[in-house]
């Protein structure tokens, strides 16, 4: 909520019955449910990349979303903005407007997720700057050039963060011949990288998988700059992306871009090491919101309140000339 900030945050999980389809659970009470074993349930993920994938579920989490914010009471049927990815089809648009409005919004507004990743960064002059941003995502990353509160120039990549896990796992298998879940490999991603900047690129640590040829568990020690050397070729796909998004500034605006550079969000922003490896890449300083997970929140919110929403003043009209009337003949 504008005004008051982050209300809700849970994973947009439902949980619904196998035979009857009726909700039981959303959120995390969904997942806390479904690992305790939750007879005859199922767990359904009502959103994919950024779009509906299942009708009835999405309604359930909207309103259950809109009760946990406002009260089971509100007297007010609320305005909601929803960030939607830019290259979404009309159809999923039209979807998502449908849902909203059902689960009970007044009015429903559909928000390019390029330009609240603009709009919900922490300076003054957000959204009004010239600035390119990267949300980087699970599996897609928005980029756009985003100034005076619309976006200029965008493109959505089909690479985000979990091409980073999936590299990690291919080099430790062709490396190591070790076994890692997509789930450790995160972590080693992590625990690399942080170790690159802090300690040096030559900072050992030990990894554990399961091993090929025994399929026991297996322990090896490996130094961070294999690990960040693994997931080069990710970073560099990203980093093309953003430059031929970058020389498609319009001239006007190049030397706006100059100055502020590229913001990143999203949950691959928190990777350390990440933005000083774009910086050298794009000759462009890179920043990172001090919340970057909620960057694309505050901007969906912000973008309800913001001059660029308000319809134009209407022009007063023109005086009409006024006519005489005839005068009537012999008077």
């Amino acid at each position: 909520m504008p005004d008051l900030g982050v209300q809700v945050n849970t994973p947009s999980v439902v949980m619904v019955s196998r035979r009857s389809g009726r909700v039981l659970a959303v959120g995390d009470d969904a997942l806390h449910g479904y690992e305790m074993g939750w007879r005859d349930a199922e767990l359904v993920r009502p959103l994919w990349n950024g779009v509906v994938s299942e009708y009835e579920p999405a309604v359930a989490l909207v309103r259950w979303l809109l009760n946990a914010a406002h009260g089971r009471a509100f007297r007010f049927k609320p305005c909601v903005a929803v960030a939607v990815p830019s290259g979404a089809a009309q159809m999923d648009r039209r979807v998502m407007e449908e849902v909203v409005a059902e689960a009970g919004a007044r009015k429903v507004v559909l928000v390019d997720q390029s330009l609240a990743a603009g709009l919900g960064h922490h300076s003054d002059d957000a959204g009004i700057a010239a600035r390119m941003v990267a949300n980087l995502g699970g599996h897609t990353t928005e980029m756009a050039i985003v100034a005076k509160g619309r976006v200029w120039a965008q493109r959505t990549f089909p690479v985000g963060g979990q091409r980073f896990d999936q590299a990690i796992v291919a080099w430790a298998l062709r490396e190591y011949q070790l076994v890692l879940s997509e789930q450790t490999a995160e972590a080693v991603k992590v625990r690399a990288e942080a170790l690159a900047v802090e300690a040096g690129k030559y900072a050992p640590f030990d990894i554990c998988g399961q091993d090929v040829a025994t399929g026991r568990p297996t322990i090896y020690t490996v130094a961070a700059a294999e690990v960040t050397a693994a997931t080069d070729r990710v970073t560099d796909q990203i980093t093309e992306a953003l430059v031929d998004l970058r020389d498609s500034c319009k001239p006007d605006l190049i030397s706006q871009l100059m100055v502020h550079g590229l913001t990143l969000s999203g949950g691959g922003a928190l990777l350390p090491g990440l933005p000083a490896r774009l910086c050298r890449k794009l000759n462009l300083p890179v920043q990172v919101n001090d919340d970057p997970e909620d960057t694309v929140l505050v901007g969906t919110a912000r973008y309800l309140y913001g001059p660029w929403t308000k319809p134009p003043r209407k022009l007063p009209k023109p005086l009409t000339e006024m006519v005489a009337a005839p005068t009537p003949a012999g008077e």
